[in-house]
């Protein structure tokens, strides 16, 4: 554990003092009781526009569709809510993390700001890191807080054990953002009479997927929290504190929500009064209380719910009174300055991410006649959808194996009204990560040839279940089939492979190892450097090593991929290597990398326009649905 008193806490702690924040210390321990309310998000995933399907998102409208979330709805029923409780007492607007990335308003990041400067005009008191807050790097994060600072419109982000103190020169301009006061270790607000303590933490297991962060490190959370603890309440005369975190809740055996990295520190630092929690996209039924006092809430994803957590603090302590989940839908009626917001972002937005492919975020690119949901725990059912995905990414590549995990597809296509998908919609199937030679957003396609027994393996890493993220790591593949028993042990459940397609069948291949036939394989970078990570996680339990075509292990990070277009990309390749750009020739037309989400776009504008209309039908026949995983006993 690192001492947490360096460089970037005593920034932050002056910076607090300067901006007046550390105010006269207020009578605790009044006889008279006091209530206090606490609105709350998290995991916004940058959803901005109401998810499912976008064109028939109508936020100053009611009861006129099925979208679900959207800022302007959100914003609407923030205000509502502060008016209804603030004569109660103060009132509360936080949120837990991973803000950003999941539709191209994240893409557009850099660019914009707009996640922060839209919280900030919803009134939002602070947010703090999620581990996709990483995803563009630390100076993607630097730029995304700077951009949005100069527009006027932000809001602290709370992080208390995000080390920032390397001096490795990639941090500087994230640690400038620090000194600046944007991003701080703790902050005190006092209102309604109480004054509130705010902490923030990354959970441990949110740490395993912050492949971007780069130099940044992260202090044990529970460690930590202990010490801001001690800050906030003895030091800064704290009445309540509040742990904005992201680190997730998790079902014990009976279906209640008593594990998780949020609730376990709610059980080891019971000097928390309230753990606003995140990162596992959980709508809970009801709070967790924990330790007879503590309670730990979440309200899911994708703004599709506001949290309203009801307390009272007397004789210097809080006690819980109700906690509920509000929809966001078309039953709540938009912020309409808030709106006019969004759609001044959208330019911004196409600009950023879409123009230099030819697609714009209201572009329409085909019609879905039902819903396809990219639902985790239900393989059949996301099965139609994961397999577009994959077809595409092997169609775009030419590679002999597409392949995802489902956690991967971030979002189904809702059929809606019109079943009309447009790129907004389908950009945020495939949102994460970022270009390498390319700095447009979107993980590029990479491939790596490896033998039939490495495809085993990966397919035995990915399958095995996360209890906290349940039915995220399923494989999704393309070009491919595979058998699996459940019942066998961990990295020996893959039973038999098959390769070939649904119109000219499958032939199986030998896993035992003794065939040294290479095989290209595609993927997202983003997957890919999960893949990597396969020997160190499995302690040499599972090999792979990433090929070229000649069968020659890769030595950097950048290689010509055997791409359309003469198309680079960052490659499969161990940890610890340095990308050296320098060594990379672009394409003369400049097109350098095939964005996932580019692949998937390209592959909807391919299918087949029946007579008289505009736009493809997206297939949900038999071969759509083709079964590519298949279980036994």
């Amino acid at each position: 554990m690192k001492k947490i008193t360096g460089a970037f806490v005593l920034t932050a702690l002056i910076s607090i003092c300067a901006g007046g924040q550390l105010q006269s210390q207020p009578t605790t321990g009044s006889a008279k009781a006091k209530t206090f309310t606490i609105l709350h998000t998290n995991d916004l995933h940058s959803s901005i526009i109401g998810m499912g399907p976008s064109s028939d998102y109508s936020p100053l409208e009611l009861n006129n569709d099925n979208t679900i979330g959207g800022y302007a709805r959100l914003g609407g029923l923030i205000n509502q809510k502060r008016e209804l409780h603030k004569k109660e007492g103060a009132v509360l607007v936080l949120d837990a993390g991973d803000f950003s990335m999941g539709t191209p308003f994240g893409a557009a990041s850099r660019s914009l700001g707009g996640e922060l400067q839209l919280m900030s005009k919803m009134g939002y008191d602070a947010t703090t890191f999620g581990n996709h807050e990483f995803d563009l790097g630390p100076k993607g994060l630097a730029e995304e807080i700077k951009v949005a600072a100069k527009s006027g419109h932000t809001i602290p982000i709370i992080t208390s054990n995000t080390n920032l103190q390397s001096k490795d020169p990639t941090l500087q301009e994230i640690q400038q953002r620090a000194r600046e006061g944007h991003i701080l270790p703790w902050k005190i607000i006092e209102r309604g009479g109480i004054r509130f303590g705010i902490l923030g933490l990354l959970g441990h297991e949110a740490t395993f997927y912050t492949a971007g962060a780069g130099a940044i490190k992260f202090d044990d959370a529970i460690e930590t929290a202990k010490k801001m603890v001690t800050i906030l309440r003895d030091s800064l005369k704290a009445d309540v504190i509040i742990c904005i975190t992201h680190g997730g809740v998790e079902k014990d055996a009976d279906g209640k929500y008593t594990k998780g990295d949020d609730i376990q520190l709610a059980r080891e630092v019971p000097g928390i009064d309230i753990v606003i929690s995140g990162h596992s996209h959980t709508a809970m039924p009801e709070a967790s209380i924990i330790n007879n006092h503590t309670p730990v809430v979440q309200t899911g994803k994708e703004s599709n719910n506001l949290g309203e957590l009801v307390m009272s603090f007397e004789n210097g302590k809080t006690k819980f009174v109700s906690w509920k989940l509000n929809p966001v839908n078309d039953a709540v009626m938009g912020d309409k300055k808030i709106d006019d917001a969004v759609n001044k972002l959208k330019a911004g937005v196409t600009k950023a991410v879409f123009e230099s492919r030819g697609y714009s975020i209201d572009q329409p690119l085909a019609i879905v006649p039902q819903d396809l949901p990219n639902t985790f725990t239900d393989v059949p059912a996301a099965t139609i959808l994961a397999n577009l995905v994959t077809d595409a990414f092997r169609e775009a590549t030419h590679a002999d194996i597409g392949f995802t995990a489902s956690g991967m597809n971030r979002a189904g296509m809702k059929r809606g009204k019109t079943g009309i998908q447009t790129v907004y919609d389908v950009f945020a199937v495939a949102p994460l990560g970022s270009g390498v030679v390319d700095s447009t957003a979107g993980s590029a396609l990479v491939i790596a040839y490896f033998t039939s027994k490495e495809i085993k393996n990966i397919l035995e890493y990915i399958i095995v279940e996360n209890p906290i993220h349940p039915g995220e790591s399923f494989p999704r593949v393309s070009g491919m089939k595979f058998t699996y028993s459940a019942s066998r042990p961990k990295y020996d459940v893959i039973t038999a492979i098959e390769l070939g397609d649904y119109d000219h069948g499958y032939k199986p291949i030998d896993i035992t190892g003794k065939d040294e036939k290479l095989y290209s394989f595609t993927t997202s970078l983003y997957m890919a450097m999960i893949l990597v990570a396969m020997p160190t996680y499995t302690k040499g339990q599972l090999a792979l090593v990433p090929k070229n075509a000649r069968g020659e292990p890769l030595k950097s990070k950048v290689e010509a991929l055997e791409m359309p277009g003469d198309n680079m990309a960052e490659m499969l390749a161990p940890n610890g290597i340095v990308m050296d750009k320098e060594q990379v020739s672009l394409a003369a037309d400049k097109k350098t990398e095939i964005k996932e989400w580019q692949a998937i776009m390209d592959h909807l504008r391919k299918l087949p326009i029946k007579k008289g209309d505009t736009l493809p039908i997206v297939p949900v026949d038999e071969r759509a649905a083709e079964v590519r995983a298949i279980r036994i006993n």
